[in-house]
């Protein structure tokens, strides 16, 4: 019995391991070399000026503007987050983690963007 409440707690503990530990977001700078100042937005909402380093989940759409200059969109690529392997066979955890988007972290740790000046 006591095995059996032991490896019970053991998949809750596991359940969602991605969600828990790392949420699927992490930090990537981002930076306009030619164009230091320019301003940053994910997903429609300013976050700052470039340089800048800012947690994003995989998917987010970061728009880099700046008067005189054409706006850029990048979307932020993606890779598997390893930590969901914890989940092992839960298929709650599973579930928890393709909902929630923990399924897949941010691929680059850096963006660069050179904007192009308005003609």
């Amino acid at each position: 019995m006591k095995k059996i409440i032991a490896l019970f707690i053991s998949l809750m503990i596991f359940s969602s391991c991605a969600t828990i530990i790392t949420g699927g977001a992490s930090k990537v700078a981002m930076n306009t070399p030619k164009n230091s100042g320019t301003t940053v937005s994910v997903n429609g909402i300013e976050k700052g000026v470039t340089p800048i380093q800012l947690k994003v989940k995989a998917g987010d759409m970061i728009t880099f503007e700046k008067d005189g200059f054409d706006t850029k969109t990048v979307i932020v690529d993606s890779k598997f987050n390893t930590i969901a392997i914890l989940n092992l066979f839960s298929i709650i955890g599973w579930g928890i983690d393709a909902i929630t988007g923990s399924l897949s972290v941010p691929d680059s740790k850096m963006i660069n963007v050179t904007l192009k000046e308005t003609k």
